[in-house]
């Protein structure tokens, strides 16, 4: 960071984005840094929307533009830019800048604003459809199990199933085993989604690798990740909470949908779709609740105010006021219902 760093928490915005290219000499360098805080004011301008889910649509995506590039960088970015990395944040305290985008570049696109701006465009994506070519072609005998066709897909793909498969996603892959011989042969990510939604557990890929977990496990009793409040009032210097450290960057007010709720917060890194999934708590937070409309069904909003995240969109500008995290999430019983089947893939959309 650059000298000029402040020890505010939540204040002073902190981001660095690289990019990594191919080069013709496979031991030269290939990682450039575009841009970060630590230049500013000479930095780059960097605007970014990032967004992480738990449902198998939409896709993880980041939409990353960066500003008035020289000729010769954008000339080598737009034929060799392969993986991108973004971090952001805060320059200090709890939401400290880290890691909110690292994978692969699916397009660099260019384009001129407002006649004088230069902008170059990374299209990231992470989907199924970029797995196509990893094919599995296995034997298995009689009474293996989903786990150990799944853990020989993410081996195949020089995963780590230990990190990748939840504790409990292993347990009900165990559990359910093949009463004969199979082969499989085929698109790794065709295999992993039909298994997943078979336990009815979630799914994503993550830059290039597979993870499958549930949302909520009801038979571990866990603590909230993190705990969010509204700033203090004016003339407050501090108002006693019942959840003991408390994050006190709620923007707006939190919204009730459907299966939960959207709320928005000052730009949290730490905020992200992972395995076991995060749960936070919304304290001291008035939510405006949704107007019924029969005969559709909405899931009572949970009175401790805890929230399984089910996705998270990091959205920025570094010249401008954009800086948040908007977050949907679901209840625990929404989520609980998702593992048991009461609610159906088909009900899971945003």
């Amino acid at each position: 960071m650059s000298g000029n760093s402040s020890n505010i928490s939540l204040w002073g915005k902190a981001w660095s984005l690289d990019v990594k290219t191919v080069t013709s000499d496979p031991n030269a360098a290939n990682t450039k840094i575009i841009s970060q805080s630590g230049w500013d004011p000479e930095a780059l301008r960097v605007t970014f929307e990032v967004v992480q889910s738990t449902l198998p649509s939409p896709f993880w995506f980041a939409d990353i533009k960066v500003y008035n590039l020289g000729s010769e960088e954008i000339q080598n970015l737009l034929w060799n830019a392969t993986w991108l990395t973004l971090k952001a944040g805060f320059q200090s305290g709890t939401n400290q800048y880290s890691i909110i985008w690292d994978g692969p570049i699916l397009q660099v696109l260019f384009n001129r604003e407002n006649v004088t701006d230069l902008v170059i465009e990374f299209n990231c994506l992470a989907g199924p459809w970029l797995l196509e070519q990893q094919f599995i072609s296995i034997s298995q005998g009689n009474n293996s199990s989903q786990y150990n066709a799944v853990s020989k897909m993410i081996s195949q793909m020089h995963g780590n199933v230990a990190e990748q498969v939840s504790p409990k996603a292993k347990s009900m892959l165990q559990a359910k085993q093949y009463p004969r011989g199979k082969t499989i042969f085929g698109s790794v990510s065709k295999y992993i989604s039909e298994i997943s939604d078979d336990n009815f557990l979630n799914n994503w890929i993550d830059g290039n690798q597979h993870y499958l977990s549930e949302l909520y496990n009801p038979d571990v009793t866990v603590d909230p990740d993190i705990v969010y409040g509204p700033p203090l009032p004016p003339g407050s210097s501090t108002i006693q909470s019942s959840s003991g450290s408390i994050t006190r960057s709620i923007l707006g007010v939190p919204i009730q949908n459907p299966f939960g709720a959207i709320f928005t917060v000052l730009l949290d890194p730490r905020l992200k779709v992972q395995i076991p999934p995060l749960l936070v708590k919304l304290d001291q937070t008035v939510i405006q609740q949704q107007k019924l409309q029969y005969p559709n069904v909405m899931t009572p909003l949970d009175q401790s105010g805890l929230f399984v995240v089910g996705q998270v969109k990091h959205y920025g500008d570094t010249r401008g006021n954009d800086w948040a995290t908007e977050v949907t999430g679901f209840t625990r019983g929404y989520a609980q219902g998702l593992l048991n089947g009461t609610y159906a893939a088909s009900e899971r959309g945003f």
